[in-house]
């Protein structure tokens, strides 16, 4: 197993943001602590790999496609058939930002410790 630099573990967020005095248009973009550090180190030359769980659904495969033009290893993200990748909405209140999570039952939130990869992780 390759040597990585980083190896993050979390959640990644498809996001939906919406555009200010637009209350109906969003853009579209990808979102989560984790998912965003393995892209910053990834553009600064680090090796990353990135160990998560994704639906089978068309946001996961972005996901995935977003970690390849970045060059971050993915063989530790895990597909469940039976659960949905997880979204989030920001709008604009008077307050700020407002963020609306849809992550209950993500597939990612359903990722048990016998699903981590072991080998992986201490690649690090």
């Amino acid at each position: 197993m390759q040597a990585f630099d980083v190896v993050s573990l979390g959640e990644p967020m498809y996001e939906f943001s919406q555009v200010p005095g637009e209350e109906s248009r969003y853009l579209q973009g990808f979102g989560g602590d984790t998912m965003n550090c393995a892209v910053a180190a990834a553009r600064q030359g680090a090796r990353v790999a990135y160990v998560t769980r994704l639906g089978d659904d068309e946001f996961g495969r972005q996901f995935l496609d977003l970690w390849k033009k970045e060059g971050i290893d993915a063989s530790g993200v895990g597909i469940d058939a039976d659960a949905h990748t997880a979204v989030y909405f920001i709008t604009h209140g008077p307050g700020g930002h407002v963020f609306s999570y849809l992550r209950k039952g993500s597939a990612a939130s359903r990722m048990k410790p016998s699903q981590l990869p072991a080998a992986l992780i201490g690649a690090a």
